[in-house]
This record gives structure tokens, sequence and C-alpha cells, in this order.
């Protein structure tokens, strides 16, 4: 078996479930509104079990994924915990909380295809503790090298600790943060321990602001910020149908999104880092410096597929459908992409 990058992956993050309505048309639901929409037939996932499953998928189970959080004593908590399981997910570190149920989103959609969600706050995910994160730390042996994941759904002082953990231990630590939390994540100085941060478009505006930059296009003044606090960290800005940029060591890249009818964006994002890191976890450089398709026209090219699905997560994705799908588009991905990812045995 080819030698990987990582000896394992372990993240911390939101697990649970959730349903989806689909409004009529694009009218914003207004505060005091009540409105009929259609329950679609949907399945909905937490962040943390979106990105793990496709890591596990696309390794073919070659390297340990552990999972770290908390679900409720209920029938959706184990339902998900199943699932994960049945995939090859680690959840010997998912704890049942007797206090409080598994994480809950209703999200909504419009005809347009933007909409959003309500989560719950006071669930088993928010419940998580340092002592959660220390026990894997502390109960695994751990060999080699690994590979952190700090997903949101989970309260921010505790992927943080887990990044600590994780640069104690010379792991690879891969972040996200919500908009709502970078003013706390720039006083507490979290990015410096971050190796890469993937956000969306108004996630890294929010970061803009928060840090007092003045933007013209955004982006690269964010990586500019970003740099002043840690000048290694690399960062993934997902823009949906604009497409994403990376940042890396000064350079950047623009990544176009490939056009595919939308059936649901929900878990694209997700499904475009996790092919990141699992590309990463190969070996595959996170910036080429040549004209060849590299890792994030891989990630653009997953994400296009993603969003064909109804569901949060596509079990119908993973190296074979990359590879038919990539021939059929002509994409001629780089040549350590091609030896790496998508034509080796792992």
């Amino acid at each position: 078996m080819r030698k990987l990058k990582y000896d394992y992956v372990v993240g911390t993050g939101g697990i649970g479930s959730g349903i989806l309505f689909r409004f009529s048309d694009n009218i914003t639901l207004g505060r005091n509104e009540s409105r009929l929409a259609e329950l679609m037939d949907v399945r909905d996932f937490c962040k943390l079990h979106i990105i793990l499953h496709y890591v596990i998928t696309y390794l073919n189970k070659s390297i340990p994924v552990y999972a770290i959080g908390r679900v409720g004593d209920d029938v959706s908590g184990r339902e998900v915990l199943g699932l994960m399981e049945q995939y090859g997910i680690n959840c010997r570190y998912v704890n049942v909380d007797s206090h409080e149920k598994t994480m809950y989103s209703v999200c909504f959609v419009y005809p347009d295809s933007d909409g959003g969600n309500i989560t719950t706050s006071n669930s088993a995910s928010g419940n998580m503790r340092e002592e959660d994160i220390a026990a894997f730390f502390e109960q695994e042996q751990l060999k080699g090298r690994g590979l952190v994941l700090a997903a949101p759904e989970v309260p921010l002082d505790i992927r943080l600790y887990l990044l600590k953990k994780g640069r104690e231990n010379s792991c690879f630590n891969v972040a996200s943060f919500t908009s709502d939390e970078m003013g706390e994540c720039i006083s507490s100085g979290a990015f410096q321990y971050v190796d890469l941060l993937a956000i969306n478009k108004h996630e890294m505006e929010t970061l803009v602001t928060a840090g007092g930059v003045e933007a013209e296009s955004g982006a690269p003044e964010c990586y500019g910020f970003l740099r002043s606090q840690n000048p290694g960290i690399q960062l993934i800005v997902t823009q949906g149908g604009e497409g994403a940029q990376f940042f890396a060591n000064g350079y950047s890249e623009r990544i176009p999104a490939i056009w595919k009818p939308v059936n649901s964006t929900a878990g694209a994002g997700d499904c475009f880092l996790a092919t990141v890191i699992s590309g990463l976890i190969c070996g595959v450089p996170f910036y080429e410096h040549d004209s060849s398709v590299g890792l994030g026209g891989l990630a653009a090219l997953a994400s296009s597929l993603k969003v064909t699905c109804k569901d949060t997560i596509d079990f119908t994705l993973d190296r074979e459908r990359l590879k038919e799908e990539a021939a059929r588009l002509g994409i001629d991905f780089s040549d350590k992409i091609k030896k790496l990812f998508l034509y080796t045995d792992q």
C-alpha cells in the first residue's frame, strides 16, 4: 500500500440530522409570517458527518478516521451514529448525552436555490467539553502525523482546544468558522493554530470587517490579514456559483465553478473541503505552479456532482465517479492528482 502523507484523521463538529422545506416562491420569509411550504424527501446531516464521510469514502478506509462529538440518547442520535459507523468512521469518542437531544436543523430553500436553516443551539453537540477531546489523545496510541478537523456546530472554545492539541501533536490543522465567530477568533488568536482555513464568501467578508481591513475585492485582503496572524496559513474561500479561491505561500489561484443543474447546494461546500482534505492526505499539493488542473479543480468537480443530489451527503460520490465525470468532461488533471489520488489503489 502506498504511504499516505497523514496517518489518521480526527475531527470534531456537529453531528445530527434535519428536514428541508421548499418554498413555492422567492419572497423572503417575514418575521411574523406563517407560510405553507413543501416538506422535501431529503436526508440532511451536520458538518462533521458530511466531511468525514467523503474522506473515508475517497480513501477506501485506508487510514483511521475518528469523530469526536456528542449525540442525544434518542432515535436520531442512534440512526446517525449507525450510519457513520456503517461507512467506517470510528465513533468511539462520540458520547451519548443524557441531558440534551441530538442536533437538529430545519432547513428551507427558495426556488432560486437560496435558503437557510434554524439549528438547535441547546443540542448535545453544544454540550461538548474539553475532556471529550482530551480523551482521544490520552487513550489512542497515536503513531505518525495526523490531520485535525475543527468544524462548526460545537462551541468555539472546544474546537480551539482541539486545534491546540493538534498543534501539540504535530498535526496538520484544518478549520472552518462561522461568520458570527470571526471577532472571537481574532481576539482569541485562533488563526495561529490553523494550517488550512476554509470559509465561504460571507464568512470571508465578516472576517475582513472584524479585522478592520479595508478591502476592495475581499479575498486577497482577507488572506493578507490572516498571514499577519499566521504567515504559513493556507486559505480556501468558496463562492458558490462564482467558484473558489485558493491562497498559499503568497500565491493565489481562482477555481472556476463547474455548472450542473442544481438539486440542492446544501453540503456542497463541505464536499469541496472534504475533497481537498482527501487530496492532501494522498500527497497532492495544495497549489501547483503550472497550468494543469489541480486540487481546486478536483474539489470543484466533486461539489458540482454533489449539487445534483438532493441530500446533504451524496452517497454515490467516490473516486470512480470522479474519474468517470472527469473523462466525460475532458478534464485533464495534473500528473500528481492522477498518480496520487485518482488512479491509484489505496
